[in-house]
């Protein structure tokens, strides 16, 4: 093989190498947090509770990027469902429960509106603990409620998650949250 045509392979091979830089720079930049979203999520999520049982509801929450505005969703937990009412007295439990993959902080309303200035929190606990595989979790509660037969009642929650804006970085980019939502019911005696 002559020295020009030893010259001419070395600099195809530099310059595929340079391409295929400059195309992988341009990937990282190009694939930044850009998403097409809205702030609102309403999840429509109702819990009947019509007897003593346990309802649980998974959301991933995978469309979430940083941004200045919240995140908010609706749920409700009732003792009716437009045609049967329950029977008995009942109490239930919340329990939000949430990976901690993500810098979210979390509020939860119950029939107020998040952005009302005397909208209280209504979470009680928010612990975060380790379980057994080593996984991280995040587990909010509220304090019990109750709902009586003879008041027809639902409750409308309003979970508020933030994703601050000053996380928009790659580190943050393919991770996805997952959420847990737990009714726990019980009769009154």
């Amino acid at each position: 093989m002559s020295k020009e045509k030893k010259r001419l392979y070395a600099k195809l091979v530099i310059l595929i190498a340079c391409f295929m830089i400059v195309l992988r720079i341009f990937v990282l930049i190009w694939s930044r947090y850009e998403s097409e979203a809205t702030s609102n999520a309403n999840v429509d999520i109702a819990f009947y509770l019509l007897k003593e049982d346990f309802q649980k509801m998974s959301l991933n929450l995978a469309e979430i990027f940083p941004q200045d505005n919240a995140y908010v969703y609706t749920f409700s937990i009732g003792n009716e469902d437009g045609e049967k009412t329950a029977e008995i007295d009942l109490s239930y439990d919340l329990k939000i429960r949430t990976t901690t993959n993500l810098p979210l902080t979390y509020t939860l309303y119950m029939n107020q509106d998040y952005e009302d200035e005397n909208a209280v929190n209504i979470i009680e606990t928010n612990e975060i603990a380790q379980d057994e595989d080593g996984t991280y979790f995040r587990t909010m509660t509220t304090k019990t409620e109750e709902l009586y037969y003879q008041e027809p009642k639902t409750n409308v929650y309003q979970l508020v998650i933030h994703f601050p804006a000053n996380y928009n970085t790659m580190e943050y980019q393919d991770i996805i949250e997952m959420l847990e939502i737990t009714v726990d019911s019980r009769q009154l005696t």
